[in-house]
């Protein structure tokens, strides 16, 4: 009785196994079209990414038309489908408004397995779009390559810089943070590495691992003196107008100082350019170069700082300028609750930029270019970057509209 029991499981089992084979094996095939529609989704998605962003900087080239366009994508695609699928088809949608060119790619394929069950899975479809940024108008850009915090927003700061972008260039996965009911308005806000949120927000989402922005303004000749001209300036009371020239040991405008700077170039040499108590600093035209490690900016208190860069010369377009070669690190503070005009570029490549007074800043400025090293905005200012670039006659350096960078978007 017991062998005849075993031989009658063993027939059950065999019955069984044969009857469930088909199914096995359905499912097995199933697994192996899917994991074959993942590789070529994946190849796809590679391709149209590569064809997006090559056929973006075509976009970006003055005079380009569609039919280049158009062939930097399909020339891409070509190449980076070859030996993955030779099926594909590609078709692209070219939007100059938004300075952005989608590709779209499809391929027919039909699974050996998958479609016996109804499984939707084919044809491969992927999109890919990539968007010009900063390609007309840079208002801030952050210089630091690798820490966090190159743009920090903090305690209900505001950066308004609407018609122009806002990019770090720092790889770190906080490179650009925004906290604690801070808000930046802008066209585009990239970050080469990464954002972190934490109770503020961005008008626009924020663009992550976009590509390192050159510095626009690294070429830019240094400014050449001999000398010093004042030494270790300091105005405490009365109008007082002072002169272009090289000032040794800085300038200081304290108390009751009524300033008003005479057309020209101002050099700072090893000291500070401070501005501080009730004090007053206008000017039109001016131009000042900050060198050695003591030179920074510091405006304080309920001072007024109401300036516009320089219009002619080696320092047209700029109104603040450290020099790069500085071995050390500087750190800049506006927190004046007056700084209602700085017309022009401020260029600090090797310098940390604090803003924080609980004010507006520049609301008055006709355009404002930040580039710093890292920039800091906390404790309630409005920072208003403004690009009305023909309401005044400091010119834009070159570099600061017509610099473009490509990122992907989706």
């Amino acid at each position: 009785m017991a062998k005849s029991f075993l031989r009658s499981t063993a027939g059950t089992t065999a019955i069984m196994f044969a009857l469930a084979s088909p199914a096995l094996f359905c499912a097995v095939g199933v697994g192996v079209d899917f994991a074959t529609f993942t590789m070529k989704q994946q190849a796809l998605q590679t391709a149209a990414d590569d064809a997006a962003l090559a056929s973006t900087k075509q976009l970006a080239l003055a005079g380009s038309s569609d039919s280049v366009i158009n062939s930097a994508a399909q020339t891409f695609l070509t190449e980076g489908l070859r030996g993955k699928s030779e099926n594909a088809i590609g078709t692209t949608t070219i939007n100059r408004k938004a300075g952005s060119v989608k590709v779209d790619v499809v391929e027919e394929w039909t699974p050996f397995f998958a479609q016996f069950i109804g499984a939707n899975i084919t044809p491969v479809k992927v999109s890919a779009t990539a968007t010009l940024a900063g390609e007309s108008r840079l208002c801030v850009l952050a210089l630091e390559s690798n820490s966090e915090k190159a743009i920090a927003m903090q305690q209900n700061a505001h950066l308004q810089a609407s018609g122009c972008s806002v990019y770090s260039n720092s790889t770190n996965g906080s490179g650009i943070v925004i906290s604690d009911a801070a808000t930046i308005v802008a066209d585009t806000v990239c970050s080469a590495g990464g954002v972190v949120i934490k109770g503020g927000a961005s008008n626009k989402a924020v663009l992550t691992d976009c590509p390192i922005m050159d510095d626009p303004l690294a070429s830019h000749p240094l400014p050449k003196f001999i000398g010093c001209d004042f030494t270790n300036t300091i105005v405490k009371s009365g109008s007082v107008t002072l002169q272009p020239g090289i000032y040794c040991g800085g300038i200081t405008l304290n108390k009751t100082a009524d300033v008003t700077f005479a057309p020209g170039d101002y050099y700072i040499v090893d000291g500070q350019f401070k501005v501080v108590d009730t004090a007053i600093a206008k000017g039109k035209d001016v131009g000042f170069f900050l060198t050695g490690a003591l030179s920074t900016i510091t405006f304080k208190d309920n001072a007024t700082i109401d300036m516009s860069g320089r219009e002619t010369g080696d320092m047209a377009g700029l109104l603040f300028f450290n020099n790069p070669n500085t071995s050390t690190s500087s750190n800049h503070v506006i927190s004046a609750t007056n700084v209602i005009n700085l017309t022009g570029t401020i260029y600090l490549p090797n310098a940390n930029l604090r803003i924080d007074p609980n004010s507006n800043v520049g609301i008055k400025s006709a355009y404002t270019v930040i580039i710093v090293k890292k920039i800091s905005i906390e404790q309630g200012p409005d920072l208003i970057l403004n690009t009305d670039y023909n309401s005044t006659k400091v010119p834009v350096p070159a570099g600061i509209i017509s610099k473009s960078s490509v990122v992907l978007t989706n």
